[in-house]
């Protein structure tokens, strides 16, 4: 076997462990945005003016805000960013990692079994939430007791947000286990692949691969752009997934998301990958190709994902704050 260059182990080591960021921030935002549209006026409010109770409201969800936006505008920023503030205090700079930060909150690791394999039993830890599931119903019970303060009821919605656009990220609700993954895969996290092949340079964890679909760009100008091009294509609009929404259960939603994990990012089993646990090198050299057409089938399904979660997102805020 050849030793794979110097430069791309680099590469490859500087990629996120697991869990990795789902959708990164753009397609968080573009949940959020999403979402704002359908959001009652009684919603907007009063979403607005719990947010500005946020211990980091101006450090954090008004990070990069224009000073010149207008009231609305500046409501609209905060509630995007949000969505992305789960995966800001990842960061032991940000002073609330220690009393907020969830790693096990983003994903739901339902395992997919192949080749004789069993899943791995793997035991609750401590206390709950252990899941994206259990925190998303914590959070949001918390959001509808009157007890719970102004300023947790806003750290309350930056997790509703965040793990409602997890939970429909398909490698969010998935580990797969096999004769080569005898330990579960951790969501793609454990597998790299080349997204364009033949090309070393485009090698990227399966994983990442999927959370950067829906794109990775710093301006909130495209991901509002983005948002407003999905709610008007009828092939990812609320009345198209009319059905879809009905379901309001949270573990529904994770296991939608499981089945297409099998289906479109694994190829039913049959997807071939590298090998590279918890960070270290491939052990597969070439690294496979993802087969033709497999990008933008996964483009596909990441934008109708990204579109039922903001749809998804708004209900289940009016639900709670505009129950009329």
């Amino acid at each position: 076997m050849r030793k794979l260059p110097f430069l791309f182990l680099l590469f490859f080591l500087a990629l996120p462990s697991c869990p990795a960021f789902a959708w990164l921030n753009t397609g968080h935002k573009i949940v959020a945005f999403i979402a704002w549209e359908d959001l009652t006026p009684k919603t907007r409010q009063v979403i607005t003016d719990i947010l500005k109770q946020h211990p980091r409201y101006e450090k954090d969800l008004l990070l990069d805000a224009p000073a010149d936006e207008t009231p609305d505008e500046r409501a609209r920023t905060a509630f995007a960013t949000a969505a992305t503030w789960p995966d800001m205090v990842r960061s032991l700079n940000n002073p609330m990692n220690q009393t907020h930060n969830h790693p096990a909150w983003h994903y739901i690791d339902i395992p997919y079994t192949t080749g004789g394999q069993t899943a791995a039993d793997q035991p609750a830890n401590g206390p709950g939430p252990h899941n994206a599931v259990e925190a998303l119903a914590q959070c949001t019970a918390e959001l509808k007791n009157p007890a719970t303060s102004p300023a947790d009821k806003a750290v309350d919605i930056c997790w509703v947000e965040h793990l409602t656009g997890d939970i429909h990220q398909p490698l969010h609700a998935v580990s797969w286990y096999s004769p080569e993954y005898p330990d579960g895969d951790q969501g793609g996290n454990a597998e790299v692949v080349l997204k364009t092949p033949p090309y070393p340079d485009s090698a990227a964890k399966l994983h990442l691969l999927w959370d950067a679909l829906p794109g990775d760009f710093q301006s909130e100008e495209m991901a509002r752009f983005e948002a407003g091009g999905l709610r008007t294509d009828p092939h990812y609009s609320r009345e198209k997934m009319k059905d879809q929404l009905t379901i309001t259960d949270f573990m529904a939603w994770a296991k939608e998301s499981h089945q297409l994990a099998i289906d479109d990012a694994y190829l039913n089993g049959t997807l071939e990958t590298a090998h590279a646990p918890r960070g270290r090198a491939p052990t597969t050299d070439p690294i496979p190709g993802v087969p033709s057409g497999y990008v933008e089938k996964a483009e596909h399904v990441a934008m109708h994902q990204i579109s039922l979660a903001g749809y998804r997102l708004a209900d289940l805020l009016n639900g709670i704050f505009d129950s009329k």
